[in-house]
């Protein structure tokens, strides 16, 4: 028995949601902060986790979705969809088997649905609200008075859960149905549900109680949790221990004796008495607490073994106090999550389940990468369903996207994408290969830009944050290098039924800036030139071809080159110059360089370019630029294209306006008079009007695109 869907339905960060999961597999939970992994897993443990506490149970307006207008009226609704039932009577009670099927043979399937909804009274009041008045205004108004006087409590609502569920609640006409449409407030009847709901919970079944449920909270730090008893996994694992071990009356009677030689230490003693003395002196003996000081190890066999600790060091070669606020915290991280998994194997082997799941919440915490790899090449049990949710790209880089679902956050919600989705096999396979050897960056990051070598690599980002001020990273980009030019594979990750954030691929046309012979260029470089060129339309073409109809991925072209797209402007040649200053140790070939690099001639700049890049390495060539830029510097139009694209979905202009401050900035420091030329425009369309007819640069023409 395995859980192969979640649906959640006004929880939290969840207005309507659906996880997929597999079985034999750790199901991988990918999202940035605040994006809702650990309210997917209260979902879970709302029905899986018997050990949850009864306040977490209780549920308020503030676990309803933030996206919605008014709360009140609204369910939230969590459905377990599972699979490979077995014959058990514990399992058939959520099979979708009923004997009025006409189907003799148990089912396989089976759901258990947990509902918070308005209480019997409150529903038919809505829907007589709803019926006693016939226009939206009336209803509006009469709506708005009922909700004034009503809150989400548990007089107003209750908790339910439901097996063999047949309906859909994301579906928002079903939600209509069961519910009601709450854009015309118009209410469900609530004598009507009940068939449509499936069961009711059968009063002597509890899924909490049939099910192992393990939890392991995030690993922040741990150390105060591994210090208190109630909540150090070592205690529970010594109860557990405790019962299994005969009471030994030797050994309770050498700790009574322990315990009164050290209270009988005549220091002990007077210390005591001083104690009581003074606290008699200040309230008197009449309210006076009889107090002592004495030694508290327990006599009871079994508190007694509850009592023992941890002595902890490091590593195995490491000597140290062995206290707990010595340890490191990524030491103590991982000694609080070796005990909760041994927790979970001891409850899994000690006790009766009918399935096993393990729920283990950013393991990654203070831990090195390497360990974080190791760990999830270890997240492997018997019988057991493991979840794991984080933001580590470690961990993610060695998990399968096919047990994957990441989360993308959202103004009020929740989004949930699935980027195994309509992929075969084949480039499921080679897209997880990938993401284990190079970059699993673009997994979490808003838009991704795709290039094909190290140069760009290594250049864009370091002069888009010169020139603009603000860098790929808080824009919400990942710059991924995906070597030689097959971008289709990766690129298909990108799409309206996986991931659905915007990526565009930066390529090379190699179109012949030179196509006859002359005295400059001889016929055999023409003829290379113009092969390139045929190849690079050919290449244009697939690609084209294959991201045509992809709303999610667009590709932006170089003329010819990464280099000789930088130096076809004139605002870059000090790039080239600057490097080559450091290349050449004979001053004759330093010039003809530098001279070729600054020829008005943009053939013999490109033919340059290519040939400097081509001696000392292109990636090396970017790589020692990069001390060199300056705001000036001018970025190719066809990445400004690129950037603009990636960033267009989304609230642009506080990010211009923290580009015109930085640039501004940069005017005010070097005292320049345009500065308050466009400072004194009132607003920022006018302001980039005038920034334009005076610096006309990488940022004014971003804007401009």
């Amino acid at each position: 028995m395995y859980i192969k869907e979640i649906s959640i339905r006004n929880y939290r960060n969840f207005y309507k949601s659906k996880f997929q999961f597999l079985k034999g597999a750790v199901n991988t939970i990918i999202g940035e902060n605040a994006s809702g992994k650990t309210n997917l897993f209260n979902a879970m443990r709302l029905i899986l986790d018997d050990s949850l506490p009864l306040n977490s149970r209780i549920l308020s307006s503030e676990d309803f979705n933030r996206g919605l207008e008014e709360s009140f009226g609204h369910w939230i609704i969590i459905t377990l969809y599972f699979d490979d039932l077995s014959e058990s009577e514990e399992e058939q009670v959520i099979a979708n088997y009923s004997l009025n099927d006409g189907n003799d043979e148990l089912g396989t399937e089976g759901n258990y649905t947990f509902i918070f909804r308005p209480k019997f009274h409150v529903r038919q009041e809505l829907y007589d609200l709803s019926l006693a008045n016939d226009n939206y205004e009336a209803r509006k108004d009469a709506f708005s008075e009922y909700v004034s006087n009503h809150i989400i409590s548990k007089e107003h609502y209750e908790a339910v859960a439901f097996v063999r569920t047949k309906i859909d609640f994301s579906d928002d006409e079903v939600y209509k149905d069961i519910v009601g449409d709450f854009l015309s407030l118009s209410f469900a009847n609530p004598n009507d549900d009940a068939e449509m709901l499936g069961c009711k919970k059968p009063h002597f079944f509890s899924l909490g109680s049939e099910v192992a449920c393990t939890y392991v909270k995030a690993l922040r730090n741990v150390v105060a949790d591994l210090k208190y008893y109630k909540t150090n996994p070592l205690y529970k694992l010594l109860t557990l221990k405790s019962k299994q071990i005969n009471s030994s009356p030797d050994i309770v009677d050498d700790v009574k004796g322990v315990n009164k030689k050290i209270s009988s230490i005549s220091e002990i003693k007077m210390l005591s008495e001083k104690i009581s003395a003074s606290l008699t002196n200040t309230v008197g003996s009449t309210y006076s607490p009889k107090i002592m000081v004495s030694s508290q190890l327990p006599e009871d066999f079994v508190e007694l073994i509850q009592s023992l600790g941890l002595v902890v060091e490091d590593s195995l070669d490491y000597n140290g106090s062995g206290r707990l606020d010595d340890l490191s915290l990524g030491g103590a991280n991982l000694i609080y999550l070796a005990l909760k998994l041994y927790e979970y194997e001891e409850i899994r082997d000690a006790e009766e389940h009918i399935t096993h799941f393990l729920l283990i919440e950013e393991p990654e915490a203070h831990i090195h990468t390497h360990i974080q790899k190791t760990l999830f090449d270890n997240f492997n049990f018997q019988n057991t369903q493991v979840f794991v949710s984080t933001h580590s790209t470690q961990i993610s880089s060695v998990s399968n996207i096919s047990s994957m679902n990441v989360l993308a956050r959202h103004k009020g919600y929740t989004e949930v994408y699935r980027p195994s989705n309509g992929l075969t096999p084949k480039e499921i396979y080679s897209i997880e290969r990938y993401l284990d050897a190079i970059r699993s960056d673009l997994l979490f990051s808003k838009s991704v830009i795709l290039v094909e070598g190290d140069a760009e690599l290594i250049l864009i980002p370091p002069m888009i944050k010169k020139t603009l001020g603000i860098s790929l990273d808080e824009l919400g980009i990942s710059l991924i290098k995906v070597d030689g030019t097959v971008f289709k594979h990766l690129a298909n990750l990108f799409h309206k039924d996986r991931l659905k954030r915007r990526c565009a691929i930066l390529t090379d046309l190699d179109s012949a800036y030179v196509t006859k012979a002359d005295d400059i260029f001889d016929s055999k470089f023409v003829e290379s030139l113009v092969n390139a060129d045929i190849d690079g339309a050919q290449r244009k073409a697939k690609l084209d071809v294959d991201i045509k109809h992809n709303e999610f991925v667009s590709a932006f072209y170089a003329d010819n080159t990464f280099e000789t797209e930088l130096i076809k402007y004139k605002q870059n040649s000090q790039l080239f110059i600057k490097v080559m200053e450091g290349s050449y140790s004979k001053q004759s070939e330093l010039s003809k360089n530098i001279n070729d690099i600054k020829s008005d001639d943009e053939r013999i700049r490109y033919m340059r370019a290519l040939k400097f890049a081509k001696r000392i390495g292109k990636g090396w060539l970017a790589t020692n630029m990069v001390e060199y830029l300056e705001v000036d510097n001018r970025i190719p139009d066809y990445i400004l294209k690129a950037v603009k694209y990636v960033i267009n979905d989304r609230e642009l202009l506080p990010v211009f306006e923290k580009m015109l401050s930085y640039n501004l900035s940069l005017m005010r420091k070097a005292e320049w008079e345009e500065e308050r030329k466009i400072s004194n425009k009132h607003d920022f369309n006018s302001k980039m009007q005038e920034y334009g007819v005076l610096c006309p640069d990488s940022f004014y023409r971003l804007w401009e695109l």
